[in-house]
């Protein structure tokens, strides 16, 4: 009898190799090329940060009242604001390629800082600053980060029409026109991979599908922070995009 155990054995041995070198070869053949899966992979995916967080639970409702905007008469003689010129000169820092500051006259008048390289979810902390969102710069659009009870504040009192002025480091300028803004629901704050419903029409739009409407596209500019509501800051998020202007 152990003749013949060890016979079915050898046998079941033999079966599982020839099975398991078929199921190889198969998988071989039909399986894609690896140059066509690396071109099939979304670069998104990498990076979790895809909307930063521009709100803490921890900050007092109070400090994200929205202001109403100054009438129109006085867009341009606001005494707590500098000149377009004199604002240029401060953030002007001789780095032709680097967006330095950003400008609506009437409004507000502030220095941009940069995300640390690789940190796409860094958000300056510093009050009266901006911090451009470097993984929107890589899709050729400029996007402005700020902290609702911070800078962020401030693009609750933009409204379309108005001239947007981006500053580079050698003191040249970009012009464009504000003609959009949204607002967001997060269905799951706190998640970076919440789904969002838009508070005009009631769609439901995934991470993915927001960051491609704001981030992705024609070069424009993007301001983002967070909408506070009901005691939790992180509620929503409300964007605010302007077109370049020839």
């Amino acid at each position: 009898m152990d003749w013949f155990h060890n016979l079915n054995k050898t046998t079941f041995n033999r079966n599982t190799f020839l099975f398991l070198l078929v199921l190889s070869l198969s998988l071989s053949l039909f399986a894609p090329p690896l140059e066509s899966i690396n071109q099939q992979v979304d670069p998104l995916p990498y990076f979790k940060d895809l909307l930063p967080e521009t709100g803490s639970d921890s900050a007092s409702l109070i400090s994200v009242l929205h202001l109403p905007p100054p009438a129109i008469d006085s867009w341009n003689s606001r005494e707590q604001l500098p000149s377009l010129r004199n604002f240029s000169s401060l953030v002007t820092n001789g780095q032709a390629n680097t967006v330095s500051g950003v400008y609506v006259p009437g409004f507000l008048a502030l220095p941009v800082v940069q995300q640390p390289t690789g940190n796409t979810g860094f958000v300056s902390g510093k009050p009266e600053t901006v911090t451009q969102f470097q993984l929107a710069a890589r899709y050729g659009v400029t996007g402005f980060l700020a902290h609702n009870y911070l800078a962020g504040n401030e693009f609750y009192r933009l409204m379309e029409g108005l001239k947007v002025f981006v500053i580079n480091g050698d003191g040249s300028r970009d012009r464009y026109r504000i003609n959009k803004i949204k607002e967001y629901q997060k269905l799951t704050p706190g998640s970076n991979w919440s789904h969002y419903i838009d508070l005009e029409t009631g769609e439901r739009l995934s991470t993915y599908e927001l960051f491609g409407q704001y981030y992705q596209g024609d070069h424009h500019v993007t301001f983002q922070t967070c909408i506070a509501k009901n005691g939790i800051e992180t509620w929503g998020l409300r964007f605010v995009v302007a077109e370049p202007l020839n």
